[in-house]
């Protein structure tokens, strides 16, 4: 694919000096080119259908249609790369970033501080990087409920892709470990509303999220969950029926069989936490006594170290291309043959249950 000389931008937003304060951030930059600047998020609606813009930087309140009733049209119809832009929102307002990763946008910002202020170049250059970084992602139409599209559960999976390993783990699978970024927490919600509170197994996820967003996310997925959603401390004990989440800038792993570990470890694929050491502390610990999910994201996290859990016969499974907002760590997984199912995240929890089917008659 031939990478084009400029990236795309809209820019949404109600007050003319936002407006201008944005548009003076990007023209300092070559790199980006500002096809249109609207209002209001109707007038976002109209002009992603008509100029298909690389990546679009989206207010919330604004007249005639607001920012999260614009984004997710936008990514029900002619789905883009949309960051929320809005002074609205501070990094402690965790319930309007989990509104606008519901509707569809990757990500959420404050809006920069203009000229004079002491942070004007350090919120100029994080907003411009956001959306390059963005920019770049392939995204996939959503359904306005919510909801996913089911899909078709052996796409991109022949039968030969089904270890024969992990296929016949089930009897011993002693632990779940979830990775997910970009559009993962969608997924988590479907999966996590599903599991029964007498789940028998502990459930360990890596979610790709800012470190201030740690507590308020598990208690956005515990307001969904049958079961307790915690943020472990290093060496608490795992229990079963039970969802754990890494606090902050660490990584979350297991130091043994049941004990879960907390670590300050270097960031890998720049990230902390990071899928790939979930998976890897999962590995060293259970082998094949394990189910692992990777879901939705950008990025090469966790797709290696899915293909070694398959291979220690762990049983593997990667959220499908239609359901995946964000196909790059599931499409990577399936490039390394890491699966042994390839499903939409409203078939992964059938799946799941039938692995601990004999666990719950124990």
């Amino acid at each position: 694919m031939i990478k084009k000389d400029k990236i795309r931008v809209l820019i949404v937003d109600d007050s003319i000096t936002a407006r201008n304060l944005l548009k003076l951030l990007l023209i300092e930059d070559p790199h980006f080119e500002i096809i249109g600047i609207v209002s209001n998020g109707s007038e976002a609606v109209d002009f992603v259908k008509r100029e298909k813009p690389d990546v679009v930087s989206m207010d919330i309140h604004m007249p005639v249609m607001n920012g999260f009733e614009a984004t997710s049209q936008i990514m029900s119809t002619n789905p883009v790369p949309i960051v929320i832009v809005s002074t609205a929102y501070n990094p402690s307002e965790t319930q309007l970033a989990f509104k606008a990763l519901e509707a569809g946008a990757l990500t959420i910002l404050p809006r920069p501080i203009g000229p004079g202020h002491p942070d004007f170049l350090k919120h100029g250059k994080t907003y411009r990087l956001t959306l390059k970084s963005l920019s770049e992602v392939r995204v996939i139409r959503r359904h306005r409920s919510g909801s996913m599209p089911a899909g078709n559960s052996d796409q991109g999976l022949k039968s030969e892709n089904i270890s024969e390993t992990g296929a016949k783990q089930s009897n011993g699978a002693r632990i779940v470990a979830i990775g997910a970024s970009a559009g993962g927490p969608s997924a988590l919600q479907i999966i996590l509303k599903s599991l029964p509170p007498d789940f028998p197994v502990p459930v360990l996820i890596v979610q790709h999220i800012d470190k201030g967003f740690a507590e308020g996310f598990a208690q956005w997925l515990g307001q969904i969950s049958k079961i307790p959603v915690i943020i472990p401390k290093d060496g608490e004990q795992l229990l079963p029926g039970h969802v754990y989440l890494p606090c902050g800038d660490r990584h979350l792993g297991v130091k043994k069989e049941g004990i879960a570990s907390i670590s300050s470890a270097s960031p890998e694929h720049g990230l902390r936490p990071a899928v790939s050491f979930l998976f890897r502390s999962v590995g060293s610990v259970y082998g094949n006594n394990a189910t692992a999910i990777l879901l939705s994201g950008m990025g090469l996290d966790g797709a290696e170290e899915l293909k070694n859990l398959k291979e220690l016969g762990a049983f593997t499974i990667v959220q499908n291309e239609e359901t995946s907002l964000v196909y790059g760590m599931p499409g990577e997984a399936i490039r390394l043959r890491a699966s042994c199912r390839v499903l939409p995240p409203e078939q992964m929890i059938q799946t799941i249950l039938n692995q601990y089917t004999s666990l719950t008659k124990h």
